[in-house]
Order: structure tokens, then C-alpha cells, then sequence
């Protein structure tokens, strides 16, 4: 074998070893179908079957990350549909169990979990919430089914690991990295722009959550960071709460921030924000720049957190931005987002409703 072999040979292991966080993927002929050894993303070893076949998550962040790379091997979702979910979600996949899990406050059963006969589980360690299980713990539960740590969804920068390790776990190797295209390609777009707005001219941000719109999430937090990517200032001064985040604050508070932007998810806050007295002084209500992220059929900007914001970044940079971002069409991209992530083909009529008719091209 010449040298020439001897060196493209080198190159291609070392490209399997590393592709998708992989730092070891050998065949292991000791069952009937095979084992393939694999690190996950917290570097433990792992032996997972040589084709698997159906997947279980423990929380809602890796579970859509399945559904998103191979939903044919989903096999349940954390937590009931709503009708709204339901509109863009293929029927096929709108009736797996509901088996609940390990996030927020929730704490799971195994039961339902081994009842049906996943090939592999994968455990969220980033899962943001007061659920004490660990991923020890969790395999002691689940006996022989595999356990593997994936990290995907708190920084909303550092997509691509998490979608291209899933991708390459579940034998989608393609079809990962056609959502990590779309995904570097919207960051850099926004980055490339965003780095050359001088600090005294970035745009002051609230972000309203709750009915009141008194709760929020200061910098730092990973509910409110598309507001830091996209350039923005977030206003809130309140310490860093940990979990699922929300602060209380006080109207007093908001109206010394005074944003010149308030984003929220809360459509009842959003509904009532410009008749509502108390709010009438606030900069961003006086000229109008209250806007409503969508959230069908899961959050662009926040809640959960994951792969699903990643078409929040261009819409919260043309909300902030607009006429720096002329170039980013959102009827476009939405339409190639959930072709690609949530697997449906939407309408100029879709886009509009997904929206909130809030138009921002």
C-alpha cells in the first residue's frame, strides 16, 4: 500500500473519530446486531446497537433535535401536543406516546420510558430546569437501554456539535448537516452585520414575559440571548435566575430601563400592552415596537431553548435591525426552516399566520 493510501486512510478515521463529537466509533460483533462503541458528549463510553431504530429523550430540547434530524425514529414526545403544535407537525408523528420526562420540575418514570423498547435514550445534561436525576442515576433506571449525554441546548450559539453528534448517532449524517448549513449561515449573516454597530448605537431591549409582562431575563440568561447575538441591549437590571428563568420586576423598573424594543412570547401581554395605562410612557410603546415572537409550533426566541430559536436569530436581528437586515427575507427563511427542521411546507398565507400578520420584509 503506498503512501498515498496509507495517508487518506489516516485522514478518514480521524474524520470519524471526530465528525459529530465522536471520539471513537468501533463495531463490536459481541450481540446479534452488533454494538457500536461511541463517546457522547460528556466523554463516556457508551455501546449503542449498530442500528438503531427508535430514540427516547429525557427532556423537550434533544427530543425535538430527534424529531427535527430523524423523525421517523422519534418515539414519544415529552409532553402533550396542543391543536396549534398540531397545525405544523405531520400527522404521522402528532400520535406517539407521551412519556414525559426529567426537566423543569418534572420528574420522570422510567417505566414509561422501557415500555417502548427505545434502541438508545438521550439525556439533555443542559435541560435548564430542578430535575435532580443525573445521568448515572438515569442509567441505573433504564437497565440495558443505552444512556447518552447530548449537550444541545443552552447556547444558541454552539448548534452544530450537538445537531451533527445526533445526526451522526442516528445514521443522518445528511440530513444534519443541511440544518447546520441553514443554522451558520443565518449566524454568520447576523454576526458579520452585528459586529460593526458601534455600542452607543445599539438598540435597548425588554423582554416581557408573563401576562403582566412583569417578569423577565436579564444578559446572561439563555431565555434572553438571541438579544445579545442579534446585537441588542438588554435592559434589565435583576440578578441571574437560574431553571426556567422569569424574574420579577416592577413597573417602576421598566419605565427607568425606558427600551427602545420589547420582545415578548406572550400573546395575552402582547394583546393588551398598547391600551394598557401603565405602559403608555414606555419608549418602545409610544413607537410602536412592541413585537410577539412566534411560537408555533415552538418557540422562535425562547421556550424551550434549542435548535427551534435558531430561526429566532434573523428575526430578532430584523426586528432590531430592520433596515440593516433588509436582506434577510423572513418569508423565505421560515419557509426553508420548517421545511428543513420540522418537515412541512408552508404557504405565504402559513408565514403570515405563524407571525402574527407582524410584517417584518
Amino acid at each position: 500500500m503506498n503512501k498515498l493510501k496509507v495517508g487518506l486512510i489516516v485522514v478518514m478515521l480521524a474524520i470519524i473519530a471526530i465528525v459529530g463529537g465522536y471520539a471513537t466509533y468501533t463495531y463490536n460483533p459481541g450481540s446479534s446486531n452488533g454494538t457500536v462503541k461511541i463517546t457522547d458528549m460528556a466523554d463516556r463510553t457508551v455501546y449503542v446497537p449498530a442500528e438503531i431504530t427508535k430514540v427516547l429523550s429525557t427532556s423537550p430540547p434533544s427530543t425535538n433535535t430527534i424529531y427535527m434530524i430523524a423523525p421517523d425514529k422519534l418515539g414519544g414526545w415529552n409532553s402533550n401536543l396542543t391543536n396549534e403544535q398540531k397545525k405544523y407537525i405531520p400527522s404521522k408523528y402528532q400520535e406517539l406516546p407521551v412519556i414525559g420526562g426529567w426537566y423543569s420540575t418534572f420528574q420522570g418514570n422510567p417505566e414509561n420510558f422501557i415500555s417502548q423498547n427505545p434502541s438508545i435514550i438521550l439525556y439533555d445534561k443542559a435541560n435548564l430546569g430542578n430535575s435532580s436525576v443525573d445521568i448515572d442515576n438515569l442509567q441505573q433506571m433504564m437497565g440495558s437501554i443505552p444512556v447518552v449525554e447530548i449537550e444541545n441546548s443552552l447556547n444558541a450559539t454552539n448548534y452544530t456539535g450537538a445537531i451533527q453528534f445526533t445526526g451522526k448517532l442516528l445514521g443522518e449524517t445528511e440530513k444534519a448537516n443541511e440544518l447546520v448549513d441553514f443554522y451558520e449561515n443565518v449566524l454568520t449573516q447576523v454576526n458579520t452585520t452585528v459586529s460593526t454597530i458601534p455600542e452607543d448605537q445599539k438598540v435597548r431591549v425588554y423582554y416581557a414575559e408573563g401576562a403582566a409582562g412583569l417578569q423577565t431575563d436579564p444578559s446572561g440568561s439563555p431565555h434572553s440571548q438571541l438579544i445579545d447575538i442579534c446585537g441588542g441591549v438588554n435592559v434589565a437590571q435583576v440578578p441571574l435566575k437560574g431553571g426556567n428563568g422569569m424574574s420579577e420586576v416592577n413597573m417602576e423598573q421598566v419605565l427607568q430601563w425606558n427600551p427602545d424594543v420589547i420582545i415578548t412570547n406572550n400573546p395575552q401581554f402582547y394583546s393588551k400592552v398598547y391600551t394598557n395605562s401603565s405602559w403608555q410612557d414606555v419608549k418602545a410603546v409610544k413607537d410602536k415596537k412592541v413585537y410577539l415572537a412566534p411560537t408555533t409550533p415552538l418557540g422562535w426566541f425562547d421556550r424551550p431553548p434549542g435548535a427551534n430559536v435558531i430561526i429566532g436569530i434573523p428575526w430578532t436581528a430584523k426586528v432590531l435591525y430592520p433596515d440593516k437586515f433588509k436582506n434577510l427575507n423572513m418569508t423565505q427563511l421560515t419557509k426553508e426552516f420548517y421545511s428543513a427542521f420540522y418537515h412541512v411546507n408552508l404557504t405565504d398565507e402559513d408565514v403570515k399566520y405563524i407571525m402574527g400578520n407582524q410584517t417584518l420584509d
